[in-house]
């Protein structure tokens, strides 16, 4: 179990490690937040807008420890211009221009269809089209999050846990190495 959202006190500072993501950058900021050894910190006394800012996107604080999962995304188009792709508050992917390559979020496993740069040389845009991929550690109590339930119930988002692929691993297992009836 690999905690990506933490919020741990340390001392009179608040030390905040989340998933890259432009809309916590910016509340961060506003919160007085300083980006230093790969974490954010903040002073004690916003303690209550992280809570809500964590909770708001991820339905976790990360004080304490909470199970991930892989969010299986079907058939997924989205451009966003002059910016990057986002989904369930994960970055998907984002171009730089329109010549540039394509930077893929972290844990994001791509399985099919198109993510490219497109647009104009000053409109560029980050497009994602058609694209089936998985979004690996992603906190299982977000799953709860209405966007995200809403996703699961139109059928082109699937849960897969642990649980899910030690299942299937020790089905398979059972199957490959079952020796002849004799």
């Amino acid at each position: 179990m690999c905690s990506q959202i933490l919020l741990e006190k340390k001392n009179d500072k608040l030390k905040v490690v989340t998933p890259y993501n432009e809309e916590f950058l910016t509340e961060a900021h506003f919160l007085h937040g300083k980006w230093k050894n790969n974490a954010w910190w903040f002073d004690d006394s916003a303690l209550d807008s992280v809570r809500y800012l964590l909770e708001k996107m991820w339905n976790v604080t990360g004080e304490v420890p909470y199970e991930n999962c892989s969010l299986i995304i079907k058939n997924y188009t989205k451009s966003v211009r002059r910016g990057s792709v986002y989904l369930f508050h994960r970055m998907i992917a984002k171009a730089f221009s329109r010549l540039s390559s394509i930077k893929m979020g972290t844990d994001i496993k791509f399985i099919s269809g198109t993510i490219k740069p497109g647009g104009n040389l000053y409109y560029w845009e980050t497009q994602v089209l058609d694209a089936t991929f998985e979004i690996c550690n992603f906190p299982l109590p977000a799953t709860l999050l209405p966007e995200v339930q809403k996703a699961l119930s139109e059928g082109w988002c699937e849960i897969k846990t642990e649980q899910d692929c030690n299942v299937r691993l020790n089905n398979l297992s059972m199957q490959q190495f079952r020796l002849p009836q004799s």
